[in-house]
C-alpha cells in the first residue's frame, strides 16, 4: 500500500469507522518524512477514535440510569436511602398531596410509563392510581407491603372490612416493607445488591435510633394527655407503636364522609375527657376541625385548634422534609401541645 492511499484513508474515511483499526495498515516506512506524516495522521485518527468511544460511553451511561418512580414522597424518601447513588428517584405526588383520592392526569401517565421500576405503598393507600399500575406492563411495580403479616394491619375502626394503609407510622412494619423493597430492587440491579443491602442495615438502624427518640420524647405525656384528635385516622399505628389514643372525625381513608352525628360525638368526647388541643394534617382542609372547635366553644368547652401534624405525606421545611423527621416532628409537636 502507497503512502498516497494510506492517506487518503485516514483522511478522507468517515469517523463513524473505527479509525483505531486504520492503524493495522501502516507499514512502518524507512523514509523519515513519511514516517512523520504517517504517524501525525496515524494520531489524529486514534484520537478521534478514542474521543468518539468516550461520547457513546458517556451517553450510554446516561441512558442507563434507572428510573425509580414512587407514588408519595414518604416512599421516595425510602428508596432514596436504600438505592445506589447513581439510580434516580422521584416522587409521584408532591408533598402535601392526598393519596387516597389522587387522580393521575396525563403528565403522571407519561411519567409512570417511562419509569423503569415504580413502587407504592399498597393496602390500598393510592385508590384510583392503583387501578392504573394495575393496568401496567413492561415496567416492574412493587407493592411495598406485600410481605407484610396481616396481623400487623391495623383494620379501619369505621369499616372493619377495610386496612389501614398508614403502616409507616409503626417502624415494626416499617421493616418489613424497606426488606421487601430491598429484595425486590436487588433482584432487578442484581449489580448492586451489595450496596442496597448494606445501605437498608445502615437506615434500619436509624430508624431505629429515632423510634427510640420518639419513645423518650412522648414519655413525658400523662396517661390522660395521650389522646390525639384529628380529621381522619392516620395516626393508628403511631399511636400503638408509642401507646396514644387515637380520636378522628374520618376512617383511614380521606374519602369516607362524616356529617352533624360525628362532629356531635367527637365535641362530646373532647369536652367529657377535657383534651386540649385538637389537630389539623397537612393533606386535608382545616375546615371540619374548624367546625369541632366551635362546637366545642358552644358546648362551653375551650379546646385549641392546633397545627398541621404530618400524616400521608412529608412536609415542605427542612425539619419535615424526611421519613425520620417526620416522626420526631409530630412527637415534639404532640407533646408541646398536650403537655
Amino acid at each position: 500500500m502507497t503512502f498516497e492511499s494510506v492517506s487518503f484513508l485516514i483522511f478522507n474515511v468517515p469517523l463513524q469507522v473505527n479509525a483505531c483499526r486504520l492503524l493495522l495498515l501502516f507499514r512502518f516506512n524507512t523514509n523519515k518524512m513519511r514516517f512523520t506524516v504517517l504517524l501525525a495522521a496515524s494520531w489524529f485518527a486514534f484520537a478521534a477514535c478514542q474521543n468518539q468511544e468516550s461520547d457513546e460511553t458517556v451517553s450510554t451511561a446516561e441512558q442507563e440510569v434507572p428510573q425509580l418512580l414512587c407514588t408519595t414522597s414518604i416512599m421516595a424518601d425510602w428508596v432514596s436511602n436504600l438505592a445506589p447513588a447513581h439510580m434516580e428517584v422521584r416522587s409521584l405526588l408532591q408533598k402535601g398531596v392526598d393519596p387516597h383520592v389522587y387522580k393521575p392526569g396525563k403528565a403522571d401517565l407519561d411519567a409512570l410509563r417511562q419509569a423503569d421500576v415504580i413502587l407504592y405503598h399498597g393496602v390500598h393507600l393510592e385508590g384510583k392510581i392503583i387501578d392504573v399500575l394495575e393496568k401496567m406492563q413492561g415496567t416492574t411495580v412493587i407493592d411495598a407491603a406485600s410481605q407484610v403479616p396481616d396481623s400487623l394491619i391495623v383494620a379501619d375502626a369505621n369499616f372493619p372490612a377495610s386496612k389501614d394503609p398508614h403502616y409507616w407510622f409503626d417502624p415494626l412494619v416499617v421493616r418489613y416493607t424497606l426488606e421487601h423493597i430491598s429484595a425486590q430492587l436487588s433482584a432487578q440491579y442484581p449489580a448492586y445488591q451489595e450496596e442496597i443491602e448494606t445501605n437498608l442495615e445502615n437506615y434500619l438502624r436509624e430508624i431505629d435510633a429515632t423510634a427510640d427518640s420518639v419513645q423518650k420524647i412522648l414519655y413525658v405525656l400523662p396517661e390522660d394527655r395521650r389522646i390525639v384528635v384529628t380529621t381522619h385516622d392516620a395516626l393508628s399505628y403511631f399511636a400503638r407503636a408509642f401507646g396514644l389514643t387515637v380520636k378522628t372525625l374520618q376512617g383511614a381513608s380521606t374519602v369516607s364522609s362524616f356529617g352533624l352525628r360525628e362532629i356531635t360525638e367527637l365535641v362530646n368526647f373532647i369536652c367529657e375527657n377535657g383534651v386540649p388541643t385538637i389537630f389539623l394534617e397537612n393533606i386535608v382542609s382545616p375546615q371540619s376541625m374548624e367546625s369541632v372547635q366551635r362546637g366545642c366553644e358552644k358546648k362551653g368547652c375551650s379546646v385549641t385548634l392546633g397545627p398541621e401534624l404530618l400524616s400521608d405525606s412529608l412536609g415542605n421545611e427542612t425539619d419535615q422534609d424526611t421519613y425520620l423527621e417526620m416522626l420526631l416532628f409530630n412527637a415534639t409537636t404532640l407533646v408541646k401541645y398536650l403537655q
